[in-house]
């Protein structure tokens, strides 16, 4: 099932004055794609989530699952699976067992008894829980809570997941069979999954589509992959021997044979000839680069003690951006989608 969402705009009253949550959104999630949806606080990640979830209306535009308006919610919420960050499980009824609750939301989404007690089980043996079936929410840990929050967004096996911080409050091992999990819905049964989530690694390891928000604003949409090489510096790290250096001589060489420039030099053993050095692909991908470097250096009768070639991960990227994102709201408020020059995704 595949999302759309059309010049969907979403505004709010604070103190009197006009709050724009959302700024005239545009996008387009195909059937089975799992995607990321990354931005700072307040940026309009939860906004957005919650108006295709149906718990909010959009002031503007428009948003339809499998071709089904959000408006028809009813309709909605049969065939979407969510989840919202909150550790407290204030979303479940305290007084009810774990099982209890998950049992009665089971049956809102049409589930047949029988076997919605048989993937309730499933589901609480998985995440180490099945001890704690009978037990009143109000007495589980906060990880347990956020648990059994995701056991009942996955209990009716939707087409569509909207997950927002999923994983708020789980340990390390739990967290790490969500992952395994929530790839499995995607991969077996076709899930389409939109995962807004502050956990780098988790949107690394489990997406191939970001979509990056900036105060209301989609302001790119590629992959994680593409999003690291634009944000951030990717550079070789390297330190060889090199007889008869003159600096300006390798600069040179680096710069037209190699494609690069140098960011970081230093003399590591000036008596033998040692040095160590960063520097930045301009002109080729860090492989090539690397490669030219190589070549340069060993046909100069030199020598390379360590090449380590440094990708930036994507928490460094995005942070990269945040410090770029403030410097532009100072010289240009308007044009923050001018900050990267990635292409947008373009769809088939």
């Amino acid at each position: 099932m595949s999302i759309e969402i059309r010049n969907l705009s979403k505004t709010f009253q604070k103190k009197g004055k006009e709050i724009i949550a959302l700024d005239n959104i545009n996008v387009q999630i195909k059937e089975g794609e799992f995607v990321a949806l990354l931005g700072p606080n307040g940026a309009g990640k939860t906004t957005l989530t919650k108006i295709l979830n149906t718990l909010i209306l959009p002031t503007s535009g428009e948003a339809f699952i499998d071709g089904i308006s959000i408006k028809e919610d009813k309709k909605i919420r049969q065939i979407v699976g969510s989840v919202f960050g909150e550790t407290g499980g204030r979303s479940l009824y305290y007084r009810l067992s774990v099982f209890d609750n998950l049992l009665f939301y089971s049956t809102l989404s049409g589930i047949k008894k029988a076997e919605a007690k048989k993937r309730i089980n499933s589901l609480l043996r998985y995440f180490d829980l099945e001890d704690k079936k009978n037990t009143l929410v109000m007495k589980l840990s906060t990880g347990m809570k956020a648990k059994t929050l995701l056991i009942r967004a996955l209990v009716p096996f939707p087409k569509i997941l909207l997950l927002d911080e999923p994983t708020l409050g789980f340990d390390a091992e739990s967290s790490e069979k969500a992952k395994e999990l929530l790839l499995e819905f995607n991969r077996e049964i076709g899930t389409t999954i939109l995962l807004t989530s502050h956990n780098f690694v988790d949107i690394d390891d489990l997406t191939s589509r970001l979509i990056l928000i900036d105060r209301g604003q989609i302001i790119q949409d590629c992959s994680p992959l593409d999003f690291k090489s634009a944000a951030a510096q990717e550079y070789v790290k390297l330190v060889f021997c090199l007889p008869s250096f003159h600096y300006k001589s390798f600069e040179t060489l680096i710069k037209h044979s190699a494609g690069a420039e140098i960011l970081f030099f230093r003399d590591q053993d000036i008596d033998n000839f040692i040095f160590e050095a960063k520097i930045r692909p301009t002109k080729y991908s860090l492989n090539e680069t690397i490669s030219r470097i190589t070549v340069l250096i060993l046909r100069a009768g030199g020598e390379i003690y360590q090449i380590a070639p440094h990708m930036p991960s994507l928490k460094e990227s995005f942070l990269a951006f945040l410090a770029l994102s403030k410097q532009k709201s100072v010289e240009h408020p308007k044009s923050v989608e001018e900050m990267f020059s990635i292409p947008f995704q373009e769809e088939e």
